[in-house]
């Protein structure tokens, strides 16, 4: 008997419901996809070497969580052996004032997010002066120049704006990275 023909009779379960097999490789990788971004942290906190925190550079802003009080956010100085030195702003005034924090009182060290604003706003401006002339030499068949141009830069702006707005929503979403912790 010639199975090819068989197949057209009795057909397989991935014949008849198509979408079935595509659905469990889908929630497959969402499941792993889930799993890597749980526990991305906790792979990182695996660190207990000061001297990540020593190669900073100055000007880097860190969270720090010191023993028994909560965690301040400050621009590292300088790091050595013994001491970490940090510039924090204090709340409800415009100073700053300068902390040397003991190692041995360190719990963890995490370095901050640094978007880039800047190239942000000029990748969304370029996606909106592109799709704003699009739709302007589209829509308006009869006068494609000016009214491609003028879509142009009022797609240019918005996508600007959205592109600025990308690394404050970056920043605030994406997680600090654990450098150091005890």
């Amino acid at each position: 008997m010639n199975w090819s023909k068989s197949r057209k009779i009795f057909r397989t379960p991935r014949q008849i419901f198509p979408s079935l097999a595509t659905a469990r490789i889908e929630r497959i990788v969402a499941a792993v996809m889930i799993l890597l971004i749980v526990f991305e942290p906790v792979a990182q906190a695996q660190s207990g070497d000061w001297r990540a925190v020593e190669r900073l550079a100055p000007g880097t802003c860190v969270g720090v969580k010191v023993e028994g009080k909560r965690r301040m956010w400050c621009s590292v100085e300088g790091a050595t052996d013994t001491a970490l030195i940090c510039e924090v702003h204090v709340r409800r005034h415009l100073r700053t004032s300068t902390l040397t924090i003991s190692r041995s009182d360190v719990e963890e060290v995490r370095l901050l997010p640094h978007p880039n604003q800047a190239r942000d706003a000029e990748i969304g401006a370029l996606i909106g002066a592109g799709a704003g002339a699009t739709s302007g030499a589209i829509n308006n068949p009869l006068v494609r120049g000016p009214a491609a141009f003028i879509d142009g830069l009022a797609g240019a702006g918005f996508g600007a704006l959205v592109g600025s707005l990308v690394a404050v929503v970056q920043f605030v979403v994406q997680r600090s990275k654990v450098i150091y912790k005890r």
